[in-house]
């Protein structure tokens, strides 16, 4: 029995309350309300916290990915943010190396990693995850724009290399120092 307008509405409501969790299901809901009646849809994204880039992101994903072979499972467990950045890139030829990728990779370095077109990141490289209070990230960003790198969206990019600058200029100044008090 084909569901009504307020049924797909009303599924779609419950859904944006855990959109990580069911994206899939989500997706599939939101993009049968924006065919059956946008301005529903609309209203959907303004009384829900799901957004209309979210909600649009969401349903790309569900497009890019349904003609692949890919298993729901593993989109489920990757996650919608980490499939939308490789949905740019995917094919059928090329999924499961994206997805092995995907997997053992911090979404941001996913994405930088392909937009620079390499395969996977070196083998050598680190990533570093740190917990920072408000007043010790303020101070790492302000370090970090300090030393060369620039706002993109609310994040910052190049940041690798502004940190690593301006530890040599901390390590330069320090050995300075030592040398000035030591003699």
């Amino acid at each position: 029995m084909p569901q009504s307008t307020e049924d797909i509405f009303n599924r779609a409501k419950t859904l944006a309350k855990d959109a990580d969790d069911n994206f899939l299901d989500l997706a599939r809901t939101l993009r049968q309300l924006k065919n059956r009646d946008l301005k529903l849809y609309q209203d959907l994204i303004k009384k829900t916290a799901l957004g209309s880039r979210k909600a649009y992101y969401m349903i790309e994903v569900l497009d890019t990915y349904e003609p692949l072979p890919v298993p729901r499972a593993r989109m489920r467990k990757l996650g919608w943010t980490k499939c939308q950045i490789m949905g740019k890139y995917i094919t059928r030829d090329n999924w499961e190396e994206l997805f092995a990728l995907a997997e053992n990779t911090p979404a941001k370095v996913l994405e930088k990693t392909l937009k620079d077109g390499k395969a996977k990141p070196p083998e050598d490289t680190h990533c570093v995850l740190m917990y920072l209070s408000p007043a010790q990230y303020k101070l790492f960003e302000d370090t970090l724009l300090e030393n060369g790198a620039t706002r993109s969206g609310r994040g910052l990019i190049d940041k690798e290399e502004a940190l690593t600058h301006a530890m040599k200029k901390a390590m330069k100044a320090g050995k300075g120092g030592d040398e000035a008090g030591a003699g």
